[in-house]
């Protein structure tokens, strides 16, 4: 018998031990029934080793985090925003959803007096408490979106001098 012949003979038998739907490319049937296996009471079983088979209630979470740069404010009751930043990482989608979001800004020199700070995103604003801090109000939110500081100052005219921004930061956590 030759070679040929040998590997004939055994791509044949490997073929007689599968069963004979799956030899007419048809799908085997389950080689386990889970509803016989949890004695159809419909309860895993618990304990050590035990598995969760219900992929639906495991929620996968993360974080990203974005820079950009605190507008400069020339005037006093006009709104200044920031340019948006952009959602970063290749776990988040436009299906996560936000549940913080903690932000940082700055100003190069202390600002004065009547200054608003604002959160945005695409549904909504955010009245910020301070330079830093964190809120759940964005929480539900698609986790893929952009951020952008909006900055106003009390009053009418001229900022003399300039308010100059410095760093702004945005670290949203989604599920």
């Amino acid at each position: 018998m030759g070679a040929r012949s040998s590997a004939v003979l055994a791509v044949m038998a490997a073929l007689s031990m599968l069963p004979l739907a799956a030899q007419l490319g048809q799908q085997a049937p389950a080689a386990l029934n889970l509803d016989t296996y949890f004695g159809r009471s419909n309860h895993p079983p618990t304990g050590q080793g035990a598995l969760q088979l219900n992929s639906a209630a495991a929620t996968v979470s993360g974080s990203w985090s974005g820079n950009g740069s605190t507008p400069a404010i020339v005037r006093r009751g006009i709104a200044y925003q920031s340019a948006p930043i952009a959602p970063v990482g290749s776990g988040v989608t436009p299906a996560s959803k936000t549940r913080r979001v903690s932000w940082q800004y700055g100003f190069l020199s202390a600002p004065p007096a009547g200054v608003h700070a604002y959160l945005c995103n695409y549904a909504r604003c955010v009245g910020l408490s301070g330079a830093s801090g964190s809120t759940t109000a964005f929480a539900g939110d698609s986790g893929f979106s952009y951020f952008s500081f909006a900055f106003v100052i009390d009053g009418q005219g001229a900022m003399t001098p300039t308010l100059q921004g410095s760093a702004s930061r945005v670290m949203v956590d989604y599920e």
